[in-house]
Parts: C-alpha cells; sequence; structure tokens
C-alpha cells in the first residue's frame, strides 16, 4: 500500500440521448487519459465572415479535459465512423454566444463556428460546463497576474556576485 488515497477518476459524463453502449464508444473515442465533462448531440455549422451557415458534420460534442495536452476542448465525433470530425481547443478568454436556447456560436481558429443541438437539455447542461470552465480558468489566471497586496511590496534585485543561490529580496 502506498500510504496515498485511492484517488477515483470522475466518470465521463455522456449524453442523454445516446445508449449506454453508445456512451461507452464514445468515452473509448476520447483517448487516453481524458474526460468528457459534458456530451450532446449536435449538428455543427460554420461561416465565413458575411457568409451563411453551412453544415459541416453531425455527431457527439464533448467538453473534454485532455490530461496528455493539459488543456480542454470540444471535440465532436462521428461514432458511426469512429472518427473525430471537429475539435477547437479553449483558448484564453474563450468565449461562446447563445442566439437560441438549443444554438451556441465562438469564433474557431478560421471561421464563426456553431453548434446546434439535439436537445435543449443537453444544450443547456454543455453550454453550463463550458462557462463554468471558461469562468474558472480565467479567475485562475487573474489571480496569477494580481497577487493579493497586503501593502507589502516585493522587488527582485539582481545579485551582484557570482554566486547566486537565491535571489535578494527587499520589502518596500
Amino acid at each position: 500500500m502506498s500510504g496515498h488515497p485511492s484517488q477515483r477518476r470522475q466518470p465521463s459524463a455522456g449524453s442523454i440521448l445516446l445508449t449506454q453502449q453508445e456512451n461507452e464508444c464514445l468515452f473509448n473515442h476520447l483517448g487516453r487519459k481524458c474526460m468528457a465533462l459534458a456530451s450532446a448531440v449536435v449538428q455543427v455549422y460554420t461561416a465565413e465572415r458575411g457568409s451563411n451557415w453551412t453544415k459541416r458534420s453531425c455527431g457527439v460534442a464533448c467538453l473534454v479535459k485532455d490530461n496528455p495536452m493539459r488543456s480542454y476542448f470540444i471535440r465532436v465525433f462521428d461514432l458511426k465512423e469512429a472518427k473525430m470530425t471537429f475539435e477547437q481547443e479553449l483558448y484564453t478568454n474563450f468565449n461562446i454566444n447563445t442566439s437560441r436556447s438549443y444554438f451556441i456560436t465562438f469564433p474557431g481558429d478560421t471561421c464563426q463556428v456553431g453548434l446546434n443541438f439535439a436537445s435543449e437539455e443537453e444544450a443547456k447542461r454543455f453550454r453550463a460546463g463550458v462557462t463554468d470552465l471558461v469562468g474558472r480558468r480565467q479567475r485562475k489566471s487573474e489571480k496569477r497576474r494580481d497577487p493579493p497586496n497586503d501593502g507589502v511590496r516585493i522587488v527582485t534585485l539582481p545579485a551582484r556576485s557570482r554566486i547566486t543561490e537565491t535571489p535578494h529580496r527587499v520589502a518596500m
């Protein structure tokens, strides 16, 4: 026994429209050490600047925590073809727009992307998952940028000697 409490990984969140077997198939496509935080049956649409929406694919969208990549993604899988048909990394300041309860849009790498959900309940869960994740990541990023100011300002000065074990710190 290692002395550490066993950590049970949270199970992936499947689509409420899929069977248990279909959800298991989906989870197998996620990849090693990846977890679906939300899943939903969708149609993927894209729109170039000033043009109409064009349907690109259908499948199951997953909000994926990819541990090996140390990032989060929206990935769409075609279960019949057993392949990923769309991927968008959730970059810093990622933002989704909701024009309808069943349709979300966001700026992709090359064009505007829309997800048309088959279920409003799944759309609500997926949107909440993305919004919660983006909010947590932004708060975490702000904490790193703005350390608490308790009246003490620490300034790191360059070391003047050749032996530099730790930087000199001066409280102001």
